[in-house]
């Protein structure tokens, strides 16, 4: 399992990372923040955090390479 946080500044931001995250359909991706866990191919899910803090993204499944090198733009 992969682990780290990200951050998603704006709705603009947070289409871009949905985006993203559709390019990998097999990979389990999940957004943990405060009391909360979603599944981070859902804009309306992210867009129920606060977007203003850091947020724990957990993955795994196949093609994690291609996946961490997509997500750098998004890691604190």
């Amino acid at each position: 399992m992969y682990s780290t946080k990200i951050s998603i500044k704006g709705v603009d931001a947070a289409r871009k990372f949905v985006s993203m995250t559709a390019k990998y359909p097999k990979i389990k991706i999940t957004l943990n923040h405060n009391e909360y866990s979603i599944d981070a191919h859902s804009i309306i899910g992210i867009l129920s955090l606060d977007l203003t803090k850091p947020i724990l993204l957990e993955a795994e499944g196949d093609d994690m390479d291609a996946f961490i090198e997509d997500l750098k733009p998004f890691t604190v």
